[in-house]
């Protein structure tokens, strides 16, 4: 028992190793998981080669310090990946809440509120706490069905309102999020010998860095496409003499649905393009720079699938 919590050990240190040069952007929640997975699967072996109660009880604390945190790092990368916007406040509220409940899990040997005894059993080369738990057991049980619950509602938030770019990422976080519930679970009512976590982390962790491997290459196509998008804007979209009045913009609003799919501002310098006004002109009507206006106009026409404001105009006036 104590080898296979040694290889999840050194495989989770490997992995977060890996992710620095799988995901060259180090997302800092990403680095978290990982950071949390390896502290976790670390108190887990030091656990498992305890020869004294206190030792092990360290290991214990040390465990549920990555496994406390861990859904706190996963609910802060969703509301990431799914562009919702919350207060910065929010996530030390959550940090404080984390740091109670880390409190409360690792109270054990100490006071009978989160385990009533605790002992340790060695059995087959390795160590285990064998817990009777105590009254505020359950409170991690609703810890973690709060963060389960809030991650469900922040994907399909984003989902509804066409907040994220990329709905597979969510819905993938999402599974990783419910597979780790369920094995928490199932080892809550299922008597067992060995804490499965720390396995289902690494597999977390393999299918992170695939997701993170295959989005890596796809940036790199949306990249590309986006390059040459912005020379078709430079030949072609800035100067243009077509244009609509108020009405027909408002009716060219409510009728393209395609347009749902762009942001306030680009939403905002489109109904300035539909005007004709130039790109200098959007500039200092918006009291923005050059650039950002033209960076906008890339994505519209991206987002909107023509190829440059000619094609726009045509595709507007088959609304009118």
């Amino acid at each position: 028992m104590t080898i296979f919590y040694g290889v999840a050990c050194i495989l989770s240190l490997l992995f977060l190793v890996g992710y620095f040069f799988v995901d060259k952007k180090q997302n800092k929640w990403i680095m978290c998981i990982f950071v949390s997975i390896f502290v976790c699967n670390s108190g887990y072996f030091i656990t498992s080669i305890s020869k004294d109660l206190t030792l092990a009880l360290v290991g214990n604390s040390i465990a549920y310090l990555g496994n406390v945190f861990l859904p706190f790092f996963m609910f802060m990368l969703i509301l990431d990946v799914c562009n919702i916007k919350h207060s910065k406040v929010l996530k030390y509220i959550l940090l404080v809440i984390g740091l109670v409940m880390l409190f409360i899990a690792t109270t054990g040997g100490y006071l009978p509120i989160y385990y009533k005894e605790v002992s340790l059993e060695i059995l087959n080369g390795g160590s285990r706490l064998v817990k009777e738990y105590g009254v505020l057991h359950n409170l991690y049980f609703v810890y973690l069905a709060g963060y389960m619950t809030t991650i469900i509602v922040a994907i399909t938030y984003s989902v509804v309102k066409k907040k994220t770019n990329c709905k597979m990422q969510a819905i993938f976080l999402l599974v990783v999020v419910i597979g780790n519930m369920l094995v928490w679970l199932i080892e809550q009512f299922v008597e067992n010998q060995f804490e499965f976590l720390c396995f289902s982390y690494i597999i977390n962790e393999m299918l992170l860095l695939l997701m993170y491997g295959i989005l890596r290459e796809y940036e790199k196509k949306i990249s590309t496409h986006k390059q040459e998008s912005t020379h078709s804007v430079d030949l072609s979209i800035i100067d243009f003499d077509d244009k609509f009045s108020e009405e027909q913009i408002a009716i060219i609003f409510g009728k393209w649905e395609k347009l749902n799919n762009l942001t306030k501002r680009e939403k905002e310098i489109l109904k300035h393009m539909l005007l004709g006004e130039k790109r200098k002109d959007i500039a200092v009507n918006l009291f923005i720079s050059d650039s950002t206006v033209k960076n906008n106009i890339t994505n519209i026409l991206s987002k909107l699938a023509v190829a440059n404001r000619e094609e726009l105009c045509r595709t507007a006036k088959k609304f009118i």
